[in-house]
């Protein structure tokens, strides 16, 4: 059976998907402890009386996705019935073993609520996706979309989830954009616009943030399309997020929290750098890449005193819980995405030695 247009993309997303979701499922990764009793045993408990219904929406919601891109993945291999199975089953297994594994996490609590909701979202997923594959959109239009602007082959699919991955670490609206530190408490905009409150030094994480950032999604491009617009795209994207989740979040005096004064000088620093680099060679692009991320991740060890998730809590207004994993899982992918997009430099450079 020939293998559908966009599944070897919606692999790499699904294996992306996957990571977030452990990530968010076990952090804060500390205080693991034996709990002596088995890690299945929370399955006999019975069912919580009093449940928060936008903690359950969280729950299903976050496996929709997963389920979608596990099944479109899996028609490579099976037909509608096979990959519904496939795609439900390792969503279903997938957050029993987290829900077991939070078992051994003190700041966790294993339900079998959150893994019914788990499990009802990929089921869904998996639904829509069934549905939906053969439509115009994704057999056609995405993916002449894709083969007109994306490198062909594994190279190309990885990138497109690597830049999906660097989206969702943008999502958390109580952080800077492009930024991994939180502004003190205070008036809105004393915070945006008071001369004493500047740090250069955050500003410049945000510029090596968006360079290395630009300079990754250039290497992936095919080499006839232009290298910024579709950084500024990604960028506006990711402006949306932040201002969707912010008005859904955040308290409203701190709304444009996320555009302080270090996020605008570091981004128009960052695009006006790769405007300059655009038509450097593809090696050279690499490098600097590189040499950027590696700034990136210097910077991250130097600064030992940028704000824990958990305080940046103050922002927010919203009564159900996830805060502290929303918070704690984009911060650390935030920290993991440079040496993911390493990696890729490295693949990248090989196969166009």
């Amino acid at each position: 059976m020939s293998m559908p247009r966009g599944t070897k993309l919606a692999f790499y997303l699904a294996l992306a998907n996957t990571l977030v979701i452990v990530f968010a499922s076990l952090y804060p990764f500390s205080g693991w402890r034996d709990p002596g009793i088995s890690a299945l045993s929370f399955l006999s408990k019975p069912l919580l009386k009093h449940v928060l219904p936008g903690d359950l929406l969280i729950n299903f919601s976050a496996y929709v996705p997963l389920g979608f891109l596990v099944s479109m993945a899996a028609l490579s291999r099976f037909r509608h019935a096979g990959a519904l199975i496939v795609s439900a089953l390792f969503c279903c297994l997938l957050s029993l073993a987290m829900e077991s594994m939070q078992m051994y996490l003190p700041a966790r609590v294993a339900s079998t609520l959150d893994w019914l909701a788990n499990s009802c979202g990929g089921m869904s997923g998996a639904l829509v996706a069934l549905r939906t594959w053969r439509l115009p959109i994704f057999d056609i239009h995405l993916a002449k979309f894709r083969d007109a602007w994306i490198i062909h082959g594994n190279a190309g699919d990885a990138g497109i989830a690597l830049i999906a991955l660097w989206l969702f670490t943008q999502v958390n609206p109580s952080l800077p954009l492009m930024g991994s530190w939180v502004l003190d408490e205070g008036p809105l905009l004393q915070r945006l616009f008071s001369p004493h409150h500047f740090s250069p030094v955050e500003a410049g994480s945000v510029a090596l943030n968006l360079l290395s950032f630009g300079l990754v999604t250039s290497l992936m491009l095919r080499p006839e399309r232009t290298k910024v617009r579709p950084v500024v795209l990604a960028l506006f994207l990711a402006i949306l997020i932040k201002s969707a989740m912010a008005g859904f979040l955040l308290k409203p005096d701190v709304f444009f929290a996320w555009a302080n004064q270090e996020a605008i000088v570091g981004v128009a620093t960052g695009l006006s750098l790769i405007f300059a680099l655009r038509s450097f060679p593809s090696r050279s692009r690499a490098a600097i890449a590189a040499a950027a991320i590696l700034a990136q991740i210097a910077f991250t060890g130097l600064t030992p005193d940028i704000a824990s998730p958990a305080s940046e809590l103050f922002l927010f207004d919203w009564k159900y819980g996830q805060l502290i994993t929303l918070s704690g899982a984009t911060s650390f992918l935030a920290k993991l995405w440079p040496y993911l997009a390493l990696a890729y430099l490295g693949f990248i450079y090989r196969r166009r030695v």
